[in-house]
């Protein structure tokens, strides 16, 4: 079973420096990274920081940005060196860290990922987005504990952030706290009903409480509000599978796939399916 984590796993911070002597770089890489043009950013970061003297203050928000930029051009190695280069130029910038940290999470660098956060929590330590993060690479470590409590201490410094809330609801539903989950979304849902997480979320919920009706209308609300929402396929591809409807369930996983969703667990179900379908 999977579940839906809302904003974690690869939120960046995006410091565009605006340097005081060159400002048309400053609007070049500003106009590249709106239009998402990540090859055009590094061509404008990689001159801007050859033009930068040695000592220029913000050079290593320079690095960071090219970090980024490579990162979004799946080019992880040498976005790993252009962070390094940043933390070796400024070794108090949280910002740095939490880049850096999520890359390696995505590197499947684990523990290299905790650390980064570690240290970035030891100069922000009432950053709740750092804490919400740091929780990420711990699931992945199979710490839920260690997640939970780090997603109770960012509700403690942001008790609105239902990003926050959705995630820790994630993790007790793991432990089958099934009717309290579904009362968290419910109240989530009063302000959230846009929320296509939200509703596949609590989908998920009610699929495993056996409850197929509810589940298939949730995840059907869902991909009403986003037709690309790869989960929303998964979710309901499940649906159909414990309704034994593998040609349905079939294609949603096919859908989610072609939206980019390459993850394990759907290419098992995709097995499963197959095996029915024979």
């Amino acid at each position: 079973m999977k579940y839906s984590i809302a904003t974690i796993a690869l939120l960046l911070v995006l410091n565009l420096v605006y340097g005081q002597n060159e400002p048309d770089y400053q609007q070049r890489v500003s106009e590249c990274f709106s239009k998402q043009n990540y090859k055009c950013a590094e061509e404008n970061l990689l001159a801007w920081i050859e033009a930068s003297e040695e000592d220029y203050a913000n050079l290593y928000l320079l690095y960071t940005n090219l970090g980024t930029a490579q990162r979004r051009l799946g080019r992880t190695q040498d976005a790993l060196a252009s962070y390094d280069k940043a933390y070796m130029l400024n070794k108090r910038s949280a910002a740095v860290l939490s880049n850096r940290a999520s890359l390696k999470r995505t590197m499947e660098d684990y523990q290299g990922s905790l650390d980064d956060y570690n240290m970035a929590l030891t100069l922000e330590p009432t950053s709740a987005e750092l804490f919400m993060n740091r929780a990420g690479t711990k699931i992945r470590m199979l710490d839920t504990l260690g997640a939970e409590k780090d997603l109770e201490a960012a509700l403690h410094f942001n008790p609105d952030d239902y990003r926050v809330l959705t995630n820790l609801t994630n993790i007790r539903v793991e432990r089958g706290e099934f009717e309290l989950a579904i009362k968290t979304y419910n109240d989530l849902l009063k302000d959230k009903v846009g929320d296509p997480i939200l509703f596949n979320n609590r989908a998920d919920v009610y699929l495993r409480m056996g409850m197929y009706d509810l589940a298939m209308a949730d995840v059907n609300k869902a991909l009403k509000i986003s037709k690309v929402y790869d989960n929303g396929y998964v979710t309901r591809a499940e649906i159909y599978m414990e309704l034994g409807d593998y040609k349905k369930a079939l294609k949603d996983l096919q859908k989610a796939i072609k939206l980019g969703n390459d993850t394990s667990y759907v290419f098992e179900l995709l097995d499963e399916c197959n095996k029915y379908l024979k």
